[in-house]
């Protein structure tokens, strides 16, 4: 198993040959090797190991993928794509790592998002006018 920062941390594994489909929330670090589907949601750090294979949105501090996902990811610090790693998703991030190595295929959106962003123009309709 490779070591990583943090290892002291994990409070979470989800090994090769173990499957999850649901709604993930974990405190501190998970790794998971195995296969996730649904929705996967922390303020710290999801590492996704290069047997993992993961479809599902994702909304973590720290993404780290040296796997498979699809999906979406949101990374609130960060996304890592390491090198082995096949990631056919929409990223959101306000850094995004790509090592030599990685596969990407989606569209990214980097930068701090405004703190309220306004809906788009034309998603709303005029309020009606009140007759006093």
């Amino acid at each position: 198993m490779l070591k990583f920062k943090g290892a002291e941390d994990l409070n979470g594994f989800l090994d090769e040959g173990t499957e999850f489909s649901g709604e993930m929330r974990f405190r501190d670090v998970l790794r998971i090797d195995g296969r996730a589907n649904g929705r996967i949601v922390s303020d710290n750090t999801l590492i996704i190991g290069e047997t993992g294979q993961v479809d599902a949105e994702i909304d973590c501090g720290v993404v780290s993928i040296r796997g498979r996902v699809s999906g979406q990811v949101r990374g609130r610090e960060r996304i890592e794509l390491l090198s082995g790693c096949r990631v056919q998703a929409r990223l959101v991030a306000p850094k995004l790592l790509i090592e030599d190595g990685a596969f990407f295929e989606g569209d990214c959106q980097m930068g701090e998002p405004p703190p309220d962003d306004p809906p788009p123009k034309g998603d709303t309709a005029p309020e009606p006018e009140k007759n006093s």
